[in-house]
């Protein structure tokens, strides 16, 4: 069962669960009275809201659960494995107050270990069934650029050319594509441990990307303005664009650069799914 159940008990001694149920798995929470996490979960989902005493049955079978508990001793954080079911992770939260945990809660850090939490599910997936993989694609990659990363299965379509790879769903809806591309690494001045690309690597991710990922015309190809670990990419000349996830990996012999570049298509629907599916297949890199 996808979804999440939150559970909160306010000094009052009142108490709420919403349990989160159909593909997408994280949703926004708003609690009126703790607004410091309205912002930690961003992605849409169903919500169902359960009297108190009524959590069991297949709310304790949920993937994800948070449970936050007010009034508590003292703050902590705990996380724990399957208690109700498998895979499942239970996270919870204590706090004294409402103001404690305002002040000691990081959103960005919970919203971190749901998402690692949901990544690590979905690779599984891929990971433990081989008929689920493109044994071929995956063999390609280790020869080309000397990874292992497993691929899905739908991802039939391909393109290689010199350092570059495009596979690719190829499909109607939901159009899922990754991209993996090796580049000369500059010389970095500054902080040594900046994320930010240097121009000579920008300009060759620029050009393999307008040689290798053309539009309708010579005129359109895709681009992406600013380089991140998650963004979006256009396509220049025409009306196309969507999210994107990406990963640098650097190689100690050459001291050259991977490029993995997860991005979706798929104007009709809503695309978080798609492009964290995409984000699992590429942590699974080794």
């Amino acid at each position: 069962l996808a979804g999440m159940c939150l559970r909160f008990c306010c000094g009052l001694g009142r108490s709420f669960c919403r349990c989160l149920r159909g593909s997408d798995w994280l949703c926004h929470w708003f609690c009126r009275r703790c607004r410091s996490l309205w912002c930690c979960f961003r992605l849409c989902c169903r919500l169902i809201q359960v009297k108190k005493g009524k959590i069991h049955d297949s709310y304790l079978l949920v993937r994800t659960r948070i449970v936050v508990n007010i009034p508590a001793a003292e703050f902590s954080v705990r996380l724990s494995r399957n208690e109700n079911a498998s895979p499942q992770t239970v996270i919870r939260i204590s706090a004294r107050s409402l103001q404690q945990l305002r002040e000691k809660l990081n959103p960005e850090k919970l919203r971190q270990l749901v998402d690692e939490t949901e990544l690590e599910h979905l690779a599984s997936i891929i990971s433990t069934n081989p008929s689920k993989q493109n044994r071929e694609m995956q063999q390609l990659v280790k020869k080309n650029f000397g990874i292992s990363m497993i691929i899905p299965a739908e991802m039939q379509a391909s393109k290689k050319a010199g350092n570059f790879i495009w596979i690719s769903n190829n499909a109607s809806s939901g159009m899922k594509n990754l991209i993996l591309m090796k580049v000369k690494r500059e010389e970095r001045r500054g902080k040594a441990n900046s994320d930010a690309f240097p121009a000579q690597e920008k300009q060759q991710i620029d050009s393999m990307l307008r040689t290798n990922m053309p539009g309708e015309t010579d005129s359109m190809y895709m681009i992406i303005p600013v380089l991140s670990e998650k963004g979006l990419w256009e396509m220049k000349g025409d009306a196309m664009g969507g999210p994107y996830v990406m990963r640098r990996i650097r190689l100690r012999k050459t001291g050259d650069e991977i490029i993995i570049i997860g991005f979706v298509y798929a104007p009709e629907m809503k695309k978080k799914i798609l492009i964290k599916q995409l984000e699992a297949a590429i942590s699974t890199i080794k």
